[in-house]
């Protein structure tokens, strides 16, 4: 199962987080990503749109993994955190 863009919902910030509206196969997810996520994923830190938007797979990647885990948070959101990017990477590259 992999999330995916939904058509004619652009990525956006509010509140100094970044909001990617998803959906899988069964529901809308709403994947968001916390500032702090945005500044650990590339060097140097950076919470803009245009990172939001260059890291767009990798934080959709997260959000696949916490839901194939069962950590999908209330209301059909997924919080995508620094802890879950750095937990994400480590798996990655246990695989490797």
């Amino acid at each position: 199962m992999a999330l995916r863009l939904r058509p004619n919902f652009p990525p956006f910030i509010q509140d100094e987080n970044g909001h990617i509206p998803t959906a899988d196969d069964t529901a809308n997810w709403l994947v968001i990503v916390t500032k702090e996520a945005m500044e650990e994923v590339a060097s140097p830190p950076d919470a803009s749109h245009q990172r939001l938007l260059e890291h767009i797979g990798t934080f959709g990647e997260v959000a696949t993994y916490k839901l194939e885990h069962g950590r999908a948070g209330d209301e059909d959101t997924i919080w995508v955190q620094k802890e879950d990017v750095a937990k994400w990477r480590r798996t990655r590259s246990n695989r490797l």
